[in-house]
């Protein structure tokens, strides 16, 4: 209750929630994509999104290397802290896109 209370004082009183400098990261368009790159995201949106929300967190996809097929993603909300965050995405995201995606090799997360 009492973080509850900071939060609407903190809201309450016009305080900042982002910093002058914030740019939001904007997802990456479709259309402009090649095959592999989209059946990543599909991939990503159908099984990894939805497990990876209800812990509080996301993820993005941000580009695929073809040369050294690395795929890398951005993650954000609880992600971005948690300390098993890596485990799950070399565990899980990593094994994940390879059974699907035989072109990838790697998934890096990026740092938002």
């Amino acid at each position: 209750m009492k973080i509850r209370k900071f939060i609407k004082e903190y809201l309450e009183g016009d305080n900042k929630i982002l910093s002058d400098g914030y740019q939001k990261k904007e997802a990456v368009k479709e259309e402009s994509l090649d095959e592999i790159s989209k059946e990543i995201i599909t991939i990503l949106d159908e099984y990894v999104k939805p497990a990876v929300a209800s812990d509080g967190g996301n993820i993005m996809f941000k580009s695929y290397n073809k040369a050294t097929k690395t795929v890398s993603v951005i993650l954000q909300g609880a992600c971005s802290g948690c300390p098993s965050s890596m485990i799950t995405l070399k565990s899980g995201i990593e094994k994940l896109l390879k059974r699907f995606v035989p072109e990838v090799e790697e998934v890096v997360a990026e740092e938002v």
